[in-house]
Parts: C-alpha cells; sequence; structure tokens
C-alpha cells in the first residue's frame, strides 16, 4: 500500500509540474531552442531569425508578444502569444492619439482664454487642457490683455479649471514615481508640461553657496540651498530633489560641485500645476504694469467677458504625444474627450467609455485590453499586441488619420524615441514607431516597410525581465531590421 501511495504521488508530481512546463513553453521564451518559441509564420525563413532572437536574446523566464501583419495582402507574417494581454507602456499612446484625430479631428483647439468678471474686479484665466502652454504663451496673453486693462487698481486673479474633475493622477499610478515629470500632476490649466527645471553651477567662490536658477524664474517654488562649491578638481555631488509627497513646492539643493564638473539640471513636477500657472501669468501681468491682489481657484461666471482666447490644433497635441512620448499630452487628451462625450467635466472614467467604444468600432475586440489612463503610465493598463495591430490596420486604412497619424510617430534613426535607434540599418527611415518603456516592460508598435515595399504593421511587447532595458530595445530593433530587410524571394 505504501509503496502504491508512493508511486501515485510521484506520478502527480509529473503531471502537475509536466503541465507547468507546458504552459511556460507556450508564454515564455526558452533559451534552449527556436522550438520552443510557440509562433506562427508563413514565411520560415523569417519565422526561424526571429524565433532564434528570442531563444537566444530574451531572459528565459521572460514574456514577448508579436504580431506582424501586411497591410497590402492582409496576412499574418509572423505570430507568437499575440492575444497574450500585457502591459503596454506607452504604446498606450497609439490608442489615444487616434481616437484624438478621429473623434475630435486634427484642427480642433483646445483652448486657454482670459476673461474678466462685470465688475471688472477679477481676471480669469482658464484652461481647457492644453498641454502644450508655456511660460512664453502666458506672456503673450499677458501682453494682449494689459493694453485693454486699467492699471489703477490690483486685480483678483482666479484659475478656472472646470474643464476637468480634479484628480490629478492617473488610476494605478505610483507613488514612489513623483516627483518625476513624467508622472506630473494633471490639471485642465497646465503649463510647462506642469514642471520646473532646476539649474546648478558653481558659485562665485570656493565654500560659498551654488548658483541656482530655475526655468522659468518664478517665485511658486521655494528652494533650500545648503550646497556649497567644492575648489578646482573636487567632487562633483550636487543633488536637486523634492520629496514624495510635499505640497509645498520646496526643492532642495545640496553637495557639491568644483569648477570643471559637467552641469547640473533636473526637471521635477510641481503640485497644483493651475496656481504655477496663475502665479506665472500673474508675474508676466506684473511686467505689464498690471498688479495682482491675489491668486484662488474658481470658475469664471458665465457673464464674463472674454478677453482673449489662444488654441492648439489637436494635430500639434498628438505629435508631441507620439514623437516625444508625452504623458501630459495623452492624459489631458483623455479627460477631454471625456468633456467632447458629455458636455460635461472632463474625466479619465468618461474618456476611457469613449475611447473603448472608438476601439470597439475599429475591431478591437474589448477583451483584449483594459484602460486604465491614456498614457500607460499605469500598470492596471492591458493590451494584446494583436488589438495594437488592428488599431494600427484600421488607421493604416483610414485616409482622414492615417497620414497625420503616421507622420506623428517617432522614426528609426531620424526622430522622435527613435532618433538614435536603428541608425545606419536597413530600418532606417523605413521604420514609423511608438516606444513604450518601463521597469521591466519593453514595447515597440507601429509600420514598416520591407525591402519589396510592402508595407506592415507590427506589434512587440515584452515584459517580466529583470536585466537592462537597452538589451531588449536593442532585440526589438533586431527584429525590425529584419522586416526592412525582408524579400518574398529569399522565404
Amino acid at each position: 500500500m505504501k509503496t502504491l501511495f508512493n508511486l501515485l504521488a510521484a506520478l502527480s508530481m509529473v503531471l502537475v509540474f509536466g503541465g507547468c512546463a507546458s504552459h511556460d513553453r507556450r508564454i515564455a521564451i526558452s533559451a534552449d531552442a527556436p522550438s520552443g518559441i510557440a509562433s506562427n509564420s508563413p514565411f520560415p525563413r523569417l519565422k526561424n531569425n526571429i524565433d532564434e532572437l528570442l531563444a537566444g536574446e530574451l531572459h528565459p523566464h521572460s514574456i514577448a508578444a508579436i504580431k506582424i501583419i501586411s497591410l497590402d495582402s492582409g496576412e499574418t507574417f509572423y505570430e507568437t502569444n499575440s492575444r497574450l494581454l500585457l502591459s503596454p507602456a506607452s504604446n498606450q499612446k497609439v490608442f489615444t492619439a487616434a481616437a484624438a484625430l478621429s473623434l475630435l479631428g486634427p484642427d480642433h483647439r483646445m483652448e486657454t482664454s482670459v476673461a474678466l468678471d462685470r465688475s471688472g474686479s477679477t481676471i480669469y484665466l482658464k484652461g481647457c487642457g492644453d498641454p502644450l502652454l508655456d511660460a512664453e504663451d502666458l506672456s503673450v496673453l499677458a501682453g494682449e490683455i494689459a493694453v485693454k486693462m486699467p492699471t489703477k487698481v490690483p486685480y483678483a486673479l482666479s484659475a478656472d479649471t472646470s474643464c476637468f474633475d480634479d484628480i490629478y493622477w492617473g488610476s494605478g499610478w505610483m507613488w514612489d514615481d513623483e516627483p518625476e515629470p513624467e508622472e506630473m500632476y494633471l490639471s485642465a490649466l497646465s503649463v510647462n508640461g506642469n514642471a520646473i527645471t532646476v539649474a546648478l553651477q558653481p558659485g562665485v567662490a570656493e565654500s560659498s553657496p551654488l548658483s541656482v536658477t530655475t526655468h522659468p524664474q518664478t517665485r511658486y517654488v521655494t528652494v533650500a540651498n545648503t550646497s556649497s562649491t567644492a575648489k578646482a578638481g573636487g567632487p562633483c555631488t550636487a543633488t536637486i530633489s523634492r520629496r514624495p509627497g510635499d505640497r509645498d513646492n520646496l526643492i532642495s539643493v545640496g553637495g557639491l560641485l568644483a569648477p570643471g564638473c559637467a552641469p547640473v539640471a533636473k526637471r521635477l513636477s510641481v503640485w497644483k500645476p493651475e496656481l504655477y500657472a496663475l502665479t506665472l501669468f500673474a508675474e508676466q501681468l506684473a511686467q505689464q504694469g498690471i498688479a495682482v491682489s491675489s491668486l484662488k481657484v474658481a470658475a469664471a461666471p458665465p457673464d464674463a467677458i472674454r478677453l482673449r482666447t489662444m488654441g492648439r490644433p489637436v494635430r500639434k497635441v498628438v505629435s508631441a504625444m507620439l514623437k516625444q512620448s508625452d504623458n501630459l499630452c495623452a492624459e489631458n487628451v483623455l479627460k477631454y474627450l471625456g468633456r467632447s462625450a458629455t458636455g460635461r467635466e472632463g474625466s479619465a472614467a468618461s474618456g476611457i467609455a469613449l475611447l473603448t467604444g472608438y476601439l470597439q468600432s475599429r475591431g478591437v475586440p474589448a477583451a483584449q485590453l483594459r484602460i486604465a489612463d491614456g498614457s500607460g503610465v499605469s500598470r492596471y493598463n492591458l493590451a494584446t499586441a494583436e488589438s495594437i495591430v488592428r488599431l494600427l490596420e484600421a488607421t493604416y486604412r483610414d485616409p482622414a488619420i492615417f497620414g497625420l497619424f503616421s507622420d506623428a510617430l517617432p522614426v528609426a534613426g531620424i526622430d522622435g524615441t527613435l532618433a538614435r535607434r536603428m541608425q545606419g540599418t536597413p530600418a532606417e527611415g523605413k521604420v514609423r514607431a511608438k516606444t513604450g518603456s518601463m521597469k521591466g516592460v519593453e514595447a515597440l508598435s507601429g509600420y514598416a516597410v520591407t525591402a519589396d515595399g510592402e508595407r506592415l504593421a507590427f506589434s512587440m511587447l515584452m515584459q517580466h525581465f529583470t536585466g537592462p532595458s537597452q538589451s531588449v530595445r536593442d532585440l526589438q530593433d533586431r527584429i525590425a531590421v529584419l522586416l526592412s530587410s525582408f524579400h518574398r524571394s529569399d522565404n
């Protein structure tokens, strides 16, 4: 009986672990042989080349999902794990960008306006999501309204953020990403990417504090400077920081910097972007001779007199979103989409509802994605390589937006986040794709042209690796080069 029990136990262990091994081969990359890759392709040479790259260069416990199709013939060139839900990282932006171009239109403008109440005592600066508004724009606005305003009495200045809700971060964003500028706070009234750049230089003499400048120059942040200038040839240990969770915009500068050290500069997010914009605007008004007595956040009354409006076309916002992977552009567009759909204050939730419906209308199955934000910062986002390729194909077949969408994508070896990738290879200038990167996640999705001139759409999602991201990016680039070098006659 004991022998039978031991035999059954051993058999059960074989079944359990054998099942696990089979499951691992289906979704993970085997380092032993290309045969461990569960892939499909009608082109044996291309299949073997990609399989060998995956098996040889991706960690055996990592995951790769790839889908490549011909936009000319419609056939699948290659796929592995193409329906596996993974983190898309910033590839999420291709969904947001396509929806913005299609639903809002490329020439629709995201506006910022200045208004005056009927009593003539309060100036309202209203933001409606323009993510590219900067200090120079505020200077222009201040100069244009100054000629219309009496300067004898001070004005109250109010930030009108009523276009959006007041939720300042995306769902699932991580607290320890603050104060990185890529995880900036969100507001309908945004300026300078809702971040500030702090730069350091050696002081006037040894042991004197370092010289600190901010761009833009403003009183909105406070700098606590405990740094010191080291003697020539001394250490270069200067630091710039803002503690996560702080709500006073206190920037700490410390350490040592000697003459001859490399320049030190850091970009940090700021708390309450609407007050940041309002402070910058007040400072510009002061230069025009208009005094401001107070700052507040309040919506303009319906009968306020509009003095000036400026706007940014959606095409420019989408270009920054994709070329530079600008997260603020994506998040503000998502909320703006929600506002356009409901007529009420824009929210991520209302934007996601509209975006989900749009993607389904483009052939993306609801079961193949989960949308948590517009940019891909949240690890709650999930997508499949197939869902991304379906969107890319649908966009390619939409002449109203494809040219703008394609032009906004980074070009291999030329510009955007692909400027330094695939240079000097057959992929240079022939691959247009959105990058995506988070710790343990790398993604690349877009379009390629083969050596035969055949047009392809592809998506590569790779994650669960612990090594350097650069090696995974290199792997993706090598696959992109294979596509750009592809000849049907060789396969």
